[in-house]
Formats: structure tokens, sequence, C-alpha cells
């Protein structure tokens, strides 16, 4: 005799798997406008404005993921890295990435009381090697990448702390 506890709730999303470093993360596909590797030509830094990328004549936000989650050994050179352009609440942007590893079907798994919160993070889900990879929320991403400072940290948060430094 052996008895299954299933939760009441489960939710499963579309997910892209992507590797910023040696980190790898999730963003729902439901997201995702296109991705597309840039041209130098495409890749514009505007004072006080961050970097922008210029797709089909429009000029989006660059937000390096690397940058936003203190990631160590990614792809500095936009030209080699991919971006992929995501939509929230009908405003674009870009997120840099070294890799797209693939769509999967993943289950969502809540990350606890201790890192319920922090902003970018949606979930976690147990990959099929056994390893954590953790679901990216765009709107989240978004705020947080705007908070930066010129010189990458987050502003009005202490490095390290709880909510500033995401080590995935």
């Amino acid at each position: 005799v052996f008895s299954i506890r299933l939760p009441l709730t489960l939710a499963i999303i579309d997910g892209m798997v992507i590797r910023v470093g040696a980190e790898r993360f999730i963003l729902p596909t439901l997201s995702i406008v296109r991705s597309i590797r840039p041209r130098p030509e495409e890749v514009t830094t505007v004072f006080g404005r961050g970097e922008l990328l210029t797709v089909h004549g429009e000029q989006i936000p660059l937000f390096r993921l690397s940058r936003v989650f203190h990631i160590q050994n990614a792809t500095e050179d936009a030209t080699q890295a991919l971006a992929l352009v995501v939509e929230n609440e009908g405003r674009r942007l870009a997120l840099l990435s070294d890799e797209l590893l693939g769509q999967q079907q993943i289950v969502i798994k809540s990350l606890g009381e201790t890192l319920r919160g922090i902003p970018g993070l949606a979930g976690g889900a147990i990959m099929p090697d056994g390893q954590v990879g953790l679901i990216l929320d765009v709107g989240g991403i978004a705020k947080l990448a705007r908070s930066e400072d010129e010189d990458g940290s987050l502003s009005g948060m202490e490095a390290g702390s709880e909510t500033g430094r995401v080590q995935p």
C-alpha cells in the first residue's frame, strides 16, 4: 500500500530555459516576443538611461541579467550574447543572456517565506538534472534593473542583504 499526496493547486507553465554565466533561469514563453543576436550598431548607451537596443526601428531598454543578478563569468559582449525581447503590461524590454537552452514545461515551486518577495523572481523549478532553476518575473526584473546605479549596484539596498543581491 502506498499513498500519493498531490497539492490542490499545481501551476505548470511553458518556459524558455536560458543560461547566464553558469546559472540557468526560466523565462515564461508567454512573455517572450522574439530573440535576436544584436549587431554592434543596434546597441547604444544613453547617459542617464542605460543601454538601449534598436529592434525594427524601435529603441527599447536593454538589461543584462548578469548585472541584475550579479552573476560572474557571463558574456560581456552584447554581440556574442542573446537578447530576449519581452513584453510586460504593454511595455517592451530586452534581457541579455548567454545562451538559449530550450523550451520545457515547468512546474512552479514556491520559493518559501525566506525568498518570497524578491524582485524579479516568480518561483523555482526542479530541472531534469535535479538542480533548481529560478523562474523570472519580467515585471519585477524591469523594476529591479531600473533601480541599478551606474556602477551596477542596486540603489536603496545593502550589498549582500536578503533583498539586495540574489544568489541563484
